[in-house]
């Protein structure tokens, strides 16, 4: 198994493993568990990640303006969105954004402290030998509507500079951060490729 097939599978096992106390949020938890299932078991890869939704029968989403937050407008490759099943009242959406075909999960509601520290925690503790784990962004921001939150962290393996970068984004209520968008929180994970070698698929 490669360093980085390693660690991305382990940051799966903390998540797995994740404290009552941070979980207490369940909308923050659901977000996890399904950024966990889908962005990080298929390690980004947009080919698995699209083979997964059609086995799973996901729906896909073609509203111009929910496609617009989801997907983007970056030229390049096509992105796509789909709807997750929900177990509650609110809604959780995958998608494969356009150009970078990063996988991004949202949450149209969930405690932003709650998320950010699942999203910390699986992150921080699946460093292992030979990968270096970094901090590339954190800010918080005021914006018209609300206080809103970045956080970049990269997963990087020293031998061939591939690896993985995620972003968590969250708003203080639903929109703050999103344009005024439905949205509260997104969790999003890009490959990164090695100049050396390339990431295993």
């Amino acid at each position: 198994m490669t360093l980085l097939r390693w660690a991305a599978l382990a940051l799966c096992a903390v998540l797995g493993s994740a404290t009552p106390v941070l979980a207490a949020d369940y909308n923050a938890e659901v977000i996890s568990q399904f950024f966990n299932a889908t962005c990080l078991r298929r390690l980004g890869v947009p080919d698995d990640i699209r083979a997964w939704a059609k086995d799973t029968r996901l729906v896909q989403i073609v509203e111009p303006n929910a496609v617009n937050t989801f997907v983007g407008t970056t030229p390049g490759a096509k992105g796509i969105a789909w709807m997750l099943p929900s177990p509650n009242d609110w809604k959780f959406t995958l998608s494969i954004r356009s150009g970078t075909q990063t996988c991004a999960v949202w949450a149209e509601s969930g405690d932003p402290a709650t998320a950010e520290g699942l999203f910390r925690k699986m992150i921080t503790e699946a460093a292992r030998p030979g990968t270096k784990v970094s901090t590339d962004e954190d800010q918080s921001f005021p914006t018209a509507t609300g206080k809103s939150r970045l956080l970049t962290m990269s997963v990087i393996d020293g031998t061939s500079g591939g690896g993985y970068q995620f972003t968590f984004m969250a708003g203080d209520r639903s929109g703050t951060f999103f344009s005024g968008a439905p949205v509260q929180i997104s969790m999003q994970l890009t490959r990164i490729e090695g100049k050396k070698t390339k990431l295993p698929n």
